[in-house]
This record gives structure tokens, sequence and C-alpha cells, in this order.
């Protein structure tokens, strides 16, 4: 018991003194993306990647578009205590994937949202898209 008295004394005076932890993450891996939109009029929506150079994408007729979304780094990772974590500073969370039909965004995926649509055959993420 004598031996944890100066431990417990010293653990609040520690976690008060490291207060916010920034952990910087490193940059996405360029990630090739297979998107299939379903929509009445698939050919009429673009897909836009937004990222340090935004590049748009047109859509087949048939639904399908193929894009590359270059390597690009998101932030930091904040940890209160160096213990819990209350932010994720990971890429694949960003919604840098922009969905457009004429101007108006209809929709905007991250690409962990992409990798869990579903799949067609072809193994392109399906989106349904209401006109």
């Amino acid at each position: 018991m004598q031996r944890a008295l100066p431990f417990l004394t010293l653990l609040p005076l520690a976690l008060c003194g490291s207060g916010c932890v920034y952990a910087l993450r490193t940059a996405s891996q360029p990630t090739d993306v297979k998107l299939r939109v379903q929509a009445a009029h698939p050919q009429q929506h673009l897909v836009r990647v937004a990222v340090d150079s935004p590049a748009g994408y047109l859509v087949a007729p048939d639904g399908r578009v193929q894009f590359t979304v270059p390597r690009f780094s998101n932030g930091c990772d904040v940890y209160v205590f160096g213990l819990i974590k209350t932010r994720d500073g990971s890429a694949e969370s960003v919604r840098v994937v922009e969905l457009r039909r004429d101007a108006r965004v209809v929709r905007r995926l991250s690409l962990a949202q992409i990798s869990d649509l579903p799949k067609d055959e072809a193994g392109f993420s399906v989106i349904r898209v209401g006109e």
C-alpha cells in the first residue's frame, strides 16, 4: 500500500499535465474506385473528387465510372490525456467524392462509405440515386 501511495498521488498530476495529444496520420494511398450510379438518367451525373486539384469524371450511359482518388492527408487524431480518442483524422472518413447532377451536389461520399456499398457482378460499388 505504501508503494502505491506515491503512484496514486502522481497519477492525477500526470493526467492533468498531459492534456490533449495530437497524433499525425500518414497520407492515404492513391485509391482506384469503381462506381456504378443507378438512376433514370445516369449520364446526367458527374463524379468529382474534391481534393487539392479537383477532377471531374463523366458517368457513362450504363452508370459506370472509374477514377482514382489521389493521395491526400486529413490531419491528426486527437486524444484526451493521451488515452481517449476524440477525433479520427483518417483520410478514409473524409467525404471527398461528390456525385453531382448539373451544378448541384447530390451525394458526398468518403472512401469508407464507398467500400461499404453493395457491389455488382463486375465489382463496381452501386449507388442508387432518386431523380
